[in-house]
């Protein structure tokens, strides 16, 4: 059997650093991205006040604040939402926008618009666009649809509102360290 000599040593030692740098090294997160599909269920309450002017014209102004429950992305996250409906003749359209804290504390802001429907229409679908956030979601965009059963609850007093809808979309986020 032969001995290992020095320079039998050196190789397997500058082998094994080399092979160590390259399976150990981090390549700049900075130039991927992460992308996916996501789906969940969205529940809130809060208030609405109605501002008719003349038998034609309705306009609510929506104030809420609620949670997300998802398959992974926007999991667990806390939201508080905005928004106008605005109805001329029985029949509007609701928009307005949410923004959102994941439990480390980084923030996402969707805009959303329904389709046009009447006020007592019991399901409302609409479409959401993600307009960006702080840490992991900066630069964050993505859009989607939802289904809105709000009209389907009766909250408890005059004055408030009881959202719950399911949601799905894409994404593409920057990612970061």
């Amino acid at each position: 059997m032969k001995q290992a000599g020095v320079a039998d040593v050196r190789k397997a030692f500058w082998f094994g650093l080399a092979a160590a740098l390259v399976l150990g090294a981090e390549w700049p997160v900075s130039a991927q991205t992460l992308e996916g599909t996501l789906s969940g269920t969205f529940a809130a309450f809060g208030t609405v006040s109605a501002q008719a002017t003349g038998k034609e014209r309705t306009v609510l102004a929506i104030d809420e604040n609620g949670l997300s429950v998802t398959n992974g992305v926007l999991d667990h996250m806390t939201w508080h939402c905005s928004g106008l409906a605005d109805f001329t003749n029985g029949i509007g359209q609701t928009q307005g926008f949410c923004a959102g804290r994941d439990p480390v504390g980084d923030q996402v802001v969707f805009n959303w618009e329904s389709e046009k429907h009447a006020p007592e229409q019991k399901v409302v679908r609409g479409t959401f666009t993600w307009t960006g956030g702080t840490g992991k979601y900066a630069g964050s965009r993505g859009n989607g649809t939802y289904v809105d059963y709000s009209g389907e609850f009766r909250p408890l007093t005059e004055g408030e509102i009881v959202s719950y809808l399911t949601f799905e979309g894409n994404y593409r986020t920057p990612a970061t360290q």
